[in-house]
């Protein structure tokens, strides 16, 4: 793995539906791709929300890229998405050396 590649460890504190989430984030003018068990943000190097279905719990976000510059990015505009549907969500942006890039977040501040 290289240095630069960055990792997304996130989470939602209430997850809407499938429909909906796509809903939001096609509201903030981003390409998405549902699938069975997935929405897909196309805008972004590789973000999705993963595990939508039945009996499978509650979804992850699967997200990372090349650089920590790019996910920041990235994770910019899917927050930004969230939050104009006050989705209260955190984001943590890990560079590849497990160093915290960016922590993005939506009426969920850090932890002391």
């Amino acid at each position: 793995m290289s240095d630069n590649f960055a990792t997304l460890a996130g989470q939602l504190a209430t997850w809407p539906s499938k429909d909906d989430l796509a809903g939001v984030q096609r509201s903030a003018g981003l390409h998405i791709y549902v699938g069975r068990y997935s929405v897909r943000v196309e805008d972004c190097e590789h973000f999705s929300f993963e595990q939508y279905g039945g009996d499978l719990g509650d979804p992850v976000i699967a997200a990372d890229a090349e650089t920590a510059e790019g996910l920041v990015r990235d994770a910019r505009l899917v927050s930004s998405a969230l939050a104009s549907a006050d989705l209260r969500h955190r984001f943590e942006i890990y560079d590849g050396n497990d160093n915290l890039a960016d922590y993005l977040h939506h009426r969920w501040p850090a932890e002391a």
